[in-house]
């Protein structure tokens, strides 16, 4: 099982973006859906590799969030808000937050036991968020768009943002967004690997 928890970065200093990135985590398929837990963080459940590339990314095009991925058990009965929710994927989300307010790209993927795929799934997100980070707010927006409908096109996008196809263009012809979804691919794989080698109770399975 995946828990996400996430926590705004500077959140004292900023208006509270827990509304804004509660939404755009709304399309995600979740055991337990994502709210607010206390202050300006944010945590859900999770149990599909796919879904927690996608949260991480979407995260990622909103910006300015610490992400911790906790991966372990969860005691059951599942409960109905994740502020109620106990087990060593809670535990772990909750340690890989912190350290992820020091952590390259404020991401950190925290299992028990530990193993190579954690770190190659880590990686590959750190990848996703950092090179997401180099873009600028309206330059994520066009990425994110062309990510979630693969078959748009550049004037599509472009009106969808009202903004000229060239402004979209100059963006994606850098290639940021093949970039993000080689990363995202690479950390569904290693995670997926890495839920199976727990639940086996080896986290090396090849």
């Amino acid at each position: 099982m995946f828990v996400l928890t996430i926590d705004q970065q500077d959140s004292r200093s900023h208006a509270d973006a827990v509304p804004r990135i509660l939404e755009a985590l709304a399309p995600i398929e979740t055991i337990v859906p994502f709210a607010r837990t206390i202050g300006d963080e944010v945590q859900g459940v999770l149990d599909d590799p796919d879904a927690v590339a996608e949260a991480v990314r979407r995260v990622g095009v909103d910006a300015g969030w610490h992400i911790g991925l906790g991966i372990g058990e969860v005691e059951r009965p599942l409960p109905e808000s994740t502020a109620e929710g106990r087990g060593e994927a809670f535990y772990s989300a909750r340690r890989a937050v912190e350290a992820a307010k020091s952590a390259p790209a404020h991401l950190v993927v925290s299992a028990d036991p530990d193993g190579d795929h954690r770190g190659l799934a880590e990686a590959a997100l750190r990848l996703l968020i950092s090179t997401l980070t180099e873009l600028r707010g309206h330059s994520r927006g066009y990425v994110g768009y062309r990510l979630d409908h693969p078959d748009a096109t550049q004037a599509e996008i472009a009106a969808e943002f009202d903004v000229s196809q060239q402004a979209v263009s100059r963006v994606l012809a850098a290639g940021p967004a093949e970039i993000i979804a080689g990363a995202e691919r690479l950390a569904r794989h290693h995670l997926d690997r890495l839920q199976r080698a727990l639940s086996e109770g080896d986290a090396h399975v090849d």
